[in-house]
């Protein structure tokens, strides 16, 4: 897939502010009489993973209450947690999906987080024609077909979706985008060309690492060692680390998640190799600096969407999320793309009670209506889906820990295409 970067200026001028249904109102329905709607969220709000999940439920959750209402119909957020002993499960969130479907009231969702938990639940969702909208799955295989992603994730998109029909959409950029960005700004920012890659082995980390690894390769750059971990096993990267110092590692570039122990090979750096250590979005939360310990400094990641905070006309919206959501850990990287997600769904439903005679829709409407969804203003970016659920205009945003204490610190972003 051939890519084009646009640069921020371009990106914020397409920014416009979040509709109304953000910020607070009724939501043009009037009262709450022709009964309940509930949009569900499936995130791992528990384990290591929290600091990403819980952020972006708060986004969700802020979204549909802000709205209260839509067309008659009262507007109620519902949550589920795909954790599993400290870690986001694809078989937990399978069953979740499985919960959400069984009640008729929930008319669709948004989440996962995680690229192997949309993976098992994706199927589930598609027999039942129920609409799943994710802020930050960054797998491409979820959504587009390539050669390897068979051997590489088990499945197709075909396959996930056994009704022929596409039920699955979301605003993130992929990981054709996310690993060749983080190698580009490696080589051409960072002037790092030697650098020592690792991932977690599942479906995202070991997908997002793989795409770092050819693009730096096609820069010219050398990865010095590659090793995928298990994770649930492994707790000392000394080894590796020790290999990477001695074949002149200028940089570690990790693919996993902080609930797969992302940063405590950070930690484990100090006094070993002193270099940057690099992360995709799975990393960039506060779970990464807390597990860097006192080696946090000098850490760059990346994030498939948009940051709410460089758009102006956000600046309501997130002034009125803050106000309700009032602690730091509240916001993370995800929190506004989860937002619109949320939003996005929303004004699907409303457009499907109109085509249904101001009835309650079926899954199926807004499925289509979601489907049908174009140039959509959220806080972080104007958003059509094409036929696959990608966004038509994705974004790649890239931060740095900085100051004291130590935070992600937006550098750049860029929009990206193909």
């Amino acid at each position: 897939m051939q890519r084009r970067w646009y640069t921020v200026g371009a990106i914020i001028a397409g920014l416009a502010m979040v509709a109304t249904a953000c910020t607070g109102g009724t939501g043009g329905g009037g009262g709450t009489s022709k009964g309940e709607i509930i949009i569900a969220s499936d995130q791992p709000t528990s384990g290591g993973d929290a600091s990403d999940g819980i952020p972006a439920q708060n986004g969700i959750q802020f979204a549909v209450e802000s709205k209260g209402s839509i067309k008659g119909f009262k507007l109620t957020f519902k949550g589920w947690d795909d954790t599993v002993n400290g870690n986001h499960d694809p078989q937990k969130g399978a069953q979740n999906i499985q919960e959400m479907i069984a009640d008729a009231k929930i008319l669709g969702m948004i989440g996962p987080n995680n690229s192997n938990v949309a993976r098992a639940m994706i199927p589930i969702a598609n027999r039942a024609s129920f609409v799943m909208i994710s802020a930050a799955n960054t797998n491409e295989c979820l959504t587009q077909t390539f050669s390897y992603c068979e051997a590489d994730t088990g499945t197709t998109p075909a396959k996930l979706r056994p009704n022929g029909v596409n039920n699955y959409f979301r605003v993130a950029a992929a990981d054709t985008f996310q690993g060749p960005a983080a190698a580009d700004f490696a080589v051409d920012t960072l002037k790092l060309t030697k650098i020592a890659v690792w991932s977690d082995n599942e479906t995202f980390g070991k997908g997002v690492a793989d795409k770092f690894t050819t693009e730096l390769t096609k820069k010219g750059g050398t990865v010095v060692v590659r090793q995928d971990f298990d994770t649930k096993t492994t707790n000392d990267w000394k080894p590796f680390l020790t290999d990477a110092k001695n074949k002149g590692a200028q940089a570690v570039y990790a693919g996993a998640t902080s609930g797969t122990k992302i940063c405590i090979p950070r930690a484990q750096m100090k006094g070993i190799l002193d270099v940057p250590y690099m992360v995709p979005d799975g990393g960039v939360n506060a779970q990464c600096i807390k597990d860097a310990a006192d080696n946090a400094a000098n850490l760059y990641g990346t994030v498939a969407a948009a940051d709410a905070n460089q758009n102006p006309d956000a600046k309501a919206t997130i002034d009125a999320f803050k106000a309700r959501f009032t602690k730091k850990e509240d916001i993370g990287s995800y929190t506004f793309p989860a937002l619109d997600c949320a939003n996005i769904l929303i004004d699907a439903i409303g457009r499907a009670i109109d085509a249904n005679g101001g009835n309650l829709p079926s899954r199926e409407q807004v499925r289509k209506a979601v489907s049908e969804t174009k140039n959509f203003k959220g806080t972080t970016g104007t958003y059509t889906f094409d036929a696959n659920g990608d966004p038509t205009s994705p974004t790649m945003a890239i931060f740095q820990t900085k100051g004291s204490p130590l935070d992600w610190v937006f550098v750049k972003q860029f929009g990206v295409g193909g």
